[in-house]
């Protein structure tokens, strides 16, 4: 086994570094012995295949593969460093690098609170196209990923309606999650058109599929038919999994890490097998389990802890990582949303995770709140005015000025005061005025005027329109799916 950090990887960035050198290469190394000794579960046959023609071992019997080192070492070398996640309008591109934080609304909720009676309830396809919109509008919703599932459409094609509704309503790039190969192609169709023709999607491709890893170590048929297509069509693949500490994980957050890092690198090597340098995105939402309640939690210290060590991985092994951020186990917005989003995202941003998503969910990633997302989305401002720090220069320690101005004067009036006053943080939503001031205007709450804003966006924001016959291309191409599986 080469040392791979020594003759691969660079120091971390500046910035949260939960773990050091030598504790990387340690979960790098436990990795390694994990992918080589116990393996992973692969249940698609031609992965096996595959995984057999690199020289990996491969029981056919019990569908184990197991992965020298080498050749992971090699898949994590071919992965791009970089990758482009292109918006259907080119203004709105993201490249995914070292350091550089973007953020995506929380994906794949099945309830929403209504902007309009304040009831949770199932959500529906219509809800889906509001949130989509709703998340085109705010200016920190860098990436989108379906906010909540049509549930009143036919499972068969449900992945196929949130498809439409995306489309139709964002200019983003969208992250979609299909159940097989046959759902994959028919996206792409849909991106064909929304794009402008078959030589467009080639340059600039809207869409990333992720394939999520059953944890623990399993690559089941659907993940491995994601994953092995979206590589061979030239998409961008997620990587996904989430293992939890004393349930489908160790106890110990370290052995988390060593088993999310076993899978997800697992489904990497296969990306790189299909087409090497590929891009992949490594995407963790591993956490701790509350064991008294036999929940998952998201908000919690451990699931910051994990995702900060997550992105300090990411940057030794040069991959683009995606990892949960603002998020809350709440089940409404309050005190417990509002301190859990800022412990999550601040870490995550502060240790330089690419993607960080949590934008608008709730109760551990089932409830999407249109008030709170683009509460959510000031939050996010914060973070990233946090982030950028003090800049330490001969101006700025400003010995010249405080000279200037001695034990009697005062700065407001100084040229550089009014110059400069822009530079400061500035909020919305987050009331900063004196009481008295706070009382004559009602006492307002930041929730409730995040709330007026999403309704005022549902009501009024148009997204830049698809052109007419990329609609009915789309509309037509869900038909004829529709047929295709017996759906009335």
């Amino acid at each position: 086994m080469s040392d791979f950090f020594m003759d691969h990887k660079k120091t971390a960035a500046r910035g949260l570094n939960m773990l050091s050198t030598k504790d990387y290469r340690d979960i790098h190394l436990a990795t390694m012995q994990v992918l080589d000794t116990t393996g992973i579960f692969v249940e698609d046959p031609q992965a096996l295949e595959i995984f057999g023609s690199c020289g990996a071992s491969v029981d056919k019997n019990s569908k184990i593969v197991k992965l020298p080192a080498g050749i992971v070492e090699d898949a994590i070398r071919s992965a791009p460093e970089q990758v482009m996640l292109a918006g259907r309008n080119p203004d709105r591109d993201i490249l995914l690098e070292d350091n550089r934080n973007a953020f995506v609304n929380f994906s794949s909720n099945v309830n929403v609170v209504d902007p309009y009676t304040g009831v949770v309830r199932k959500s529906t396809k219509e809800d889906l196209a509001a949130a989509t919109r709703l998340c085109d509008a705010l200016t920190e919703v860098s990436i989108y990923s379906r906010a909540v599932y049509p549930l009143d459409r036919p499972s068969k094609v449900l992945h196929l309606h949130t498809a439409e509704a995306c489309f139709n309503n964002t200019t983003k790039h969208c992250f979609h999650g299909p159940e097989n190969e046959w759902e994959m192609r028919k996206i792409i169709e849909m991106a064909e058109a929304a794009i402008g023709g078959a030589e467009n999607l080639k340059k600039r491709k809207p869409i990333t599929f992720v394939a999520a890893i059953s944890s623990p170590l399993k690559l089941t048929k659907k993940s491995c038919e994601v994953v092995m297509a979206s590589a061979r069509f030239g998409f961008s693949t997620g990587v996904a999994s989430m293992a939890m500490a004393g349930g489908t994980g160790p106890v110990n957050l370290a052995g988390v890490l060593v088993q999310t890092n076993a899978e997800i690198l697992a489904g990497i090597v296969l990306t790189q097998l299909v087409q090497k340098g590929a891009p992949v995105i490594y995407a963790s939402y591993s956490t701790g389990m509350d064991l008294r309640l036999g929940t998952s939690p998201l908000g919690s210290p451990e699931a910051a802890l994990i995702a900060s060590a997550i992105a300090g991985l990411c940057q030794y092994y040069q991959l683009p990582c995606l990892v949960p951020g603002i998020m809350s186990d709440s089940k409404q917005h309050g005190v417990q949303a509002a301190h859990e989003k800022t412990l999550t995202g601040v870490s995550a941003a502060m240790s330089g995770a690419n993607l960080i998503s949590g934008i608008g969910g709730l109760e551990t990633g089932l409830t999407f709140d249109f008030g709170l997302a683009v509460l959510d989305d000031e939050i996010v401002r914060m973070i990233k005015h946090f982030k950028s720090g003090i800049e330490v220069n001969e101006e700025t320690l400003s010995k010249d000025m405080i000279h200037e101005i001695g034990p009697f004067g005062n700065f407001l009036s100084h040229d550089s005061t009014l110059l400069k006053m822009r530079s400061l943080s500035q909020t919305r939503l987050f009331d900063r005025s004196n009481r008295e001031d706070w009382e004559n205007k009602g006492k307002s709450q930041s929730y409730d005027k995040a709330l007026s804003l999403a309704v005022e966006i549902l009501e009024n924001y148009k997204p830049e329109p698809l052109p007419e016959s990329a609609i009915k291309c789309i509309r037509a191409i869900v038909n004829e799916a529709e047929k295709e599986v017996g759906v009335e």
